[in-house]
């Protein structure tokens, strides 16, 4: 799709129904990888990738309803809630934390666990404390009955090492990737321009980060990616594409000044007067035609699911 459609699609009112419709369509590629998971014998735990602000959560969330649809049941589980916390975080070449390392995750009890619900036991949920940056123990305990599914996400979920001694037979793997399809100029953005986006928007709303900081950190992060995700990307079972064509519109009230504000205090980089262009070619959609169950609410906050 062409901005221009877009704007034309604001400015008669019609972008309602384009939301409805790419959502929809965004649901029912996800009713399809359902049901090839419930199709495969033997599968037990569907692991979900992709990278910083993929929207790998809301999508695994989906995934769950999905596969309830077709009467089988789900567990969601995330790798952040089994960090390891600062004290055996792995550092860098710099003696910096290096947030992005597989072993930040407590794989010997991700994987304990996982065999433990997969055997029909009760375990106690984890969560990881982002402030304390310290993971505890929770009074809820959860079971798996037999037939049913743990849906897993994290940036290192197609990485064998993160679910090792868990059968392969028992694996499905799911890869997201926003793919833009908005065309500016007459050229898409780059998936990483879309999770960026996103990024800063989330980092400020939930996270507090100054956007200057989500500019510099983003190297790093991306960084992370081609080490961690890329070398297993042939792996995954089935792709999924994140992007809604109608989310810079939705993004542009969020983000603009986050990126007026970045360019003020770290110049005129490329990296930001790129994205504040493209953004002052887009008209605003109203936010409240978002579903609440939609990828954006991930990111903008008013999503219906529980995070």
């Amino acid at each position: 799709m062409k901005v221009e459609e877009l704007n034309a699609a604001i400015g008669s009112g019609e972008i309602g129904e384009l939301i409805h419709v790419v959502e929809a369509r965004q649901r029912k590629v996800l009713s399809k990888i359902a049901d090839a998971i419930c199709a495969r014998d033997g599968v037990r735990l569907v692991l979900v990738c992709g990278g910083s602000a993929a929207g790998k959560t809301t999508t695994a969330k989906r995934l769950v309803t999905q596969l309830k649809v077709n009467d089988r049941f789900a567990l969601h589980l995330s790798t952040d809630d089994y960090f390891v916390g600062d004290d055996r975080t792995p550092r860098d070449e710099n003696g910096e934390f290096d947030y992005e390392h597989v072993e930040c995750v407590d794989i010997a009890r991700l994987v304990s666990d996982l065999n433990a619900l997969f055997r029909g036991e009760a375990i106690p949920v984890r969560r990881f404390d982002f402030t304390t940056h310290t993971p505890r123990i929770t009074e809820k305990w959860i079971m798996l009955p037999a037939d049913g599914f743990v849906v897993l996400e994290g940036i290192h979920a197609l990485n064998p090492r993160l679910t090792e001694g868990v059968a392969e037979s028992a694996k499905y793997r799911v890869l997201i990737d926003p793919h833009p399809s908005l065309a500016v100029d007459g050229a898409p953005m780059t998936p990483q321009d879309a999770r960026f986006l996103r990024r800063m928007v989330r980092d400020n709303q939930f996270r507090k980060m100054p956007p200057s900081t989500t500019v510099s950190l983003w190297p790093k992060v991306l960084a992370g990616e081609t080490r961690w995700i890329e070398p297993f990307r042939a792996s995954a079972d089935a792709l999924f594409d994140s992007y809604l064509v109608y989310e810079p519109a939705v993004l542009k009230p969020y983000v603009g000044g986050l990126l007026e504000k970045a360019r003020h205090e770290l110049g005129d980089r490329p990296e930001i007067v790129s994205k504040i262009e493209l953004l002052s070619k887009v008209d605003i959609a109203p936010t409240d035609l978002v579903p609440g169950d939609s990828i954006l609410r991930e990111t903008i906050g008013g999503s219906q699911l529980e995070y």
